[in-house]
């Protein structure tokens, strides 16, 4: 099927067994590889330097903003609908320039962390994963999530319910 917004010539790198929705916007193709047996669903935007590993499922209406940081994705994860990963974002406790709109001499300012996810990690729906995360091996983080800079336990299940956080442990499946 072909893409609407980019050519998926002009892609890094990608495997076999890909599918890209007709409506994903890749802004700057040239940055991302994407490995084999990927399905990335429709309305999602990825802008910037991202590895996507194997057997990854990103949801539609996701968003992969990299910045000028990098995002690095293993293999087996998925991303539900709605999810947001940002490598670089404003800091909105200090006075900054460093919106793109500025030209890159007047930017200053701002968040610029590299995410690293590791492999069987998975993230519910409208999810959002903030700069400088780094999520362990077999976590799954429950819907409408902020995952912070903080540490994570391999093999947990963080989630949100109305009352308190928590974190559970998960059985292996592998």
């Amino acid at each position: 099927m072909k893409n609407i917004f980019f050519d998926f010539k002009r892609l890094k790198s990608m495997g076999e067994n890909v599918i890209i929705g007709k409506t994903v916007r890749i802004r700057y193709p040239e940055l991302v590889e994407i490995g084999n047996n990927v399905i990335i669903d429709d309305f999602t935007y990825i802008s910037g330097n991202i590895s996507i590993g194997n057997y990854v499922h990103i949801g539609a209406s996701c968003t992969l903003q990299a910045g000028s940081g990098i995002i690095s994705i293993g293999n087996h994860c998925g991303f539900a609908s709605g999810t947001r990963i940002f490598a670089a974002s404003s800091d909105y406790l200090n006075p900054n320039y460093d919106m793109p709109c500025y030209p890159k001499e007047m930017r200053k300012g701002g968040i610029i962390s590299n995410i690293i996810i590791s492999d069987y990690c998975i993230f519910g729906a409208n999810s959002v994963i903030l700069p400088g995360v780094e999520v362990p091996e077999g976590v799954a983080f429950g819907a409408n999530l902020v995952v912070r800079k903080k540490t994570y336990i391999s093999w947990h299940l963080y989630y949100d319910t109305t009352l308190e956080k928590k974190a559970v442990r998960l059985k292996h499946a592998l």
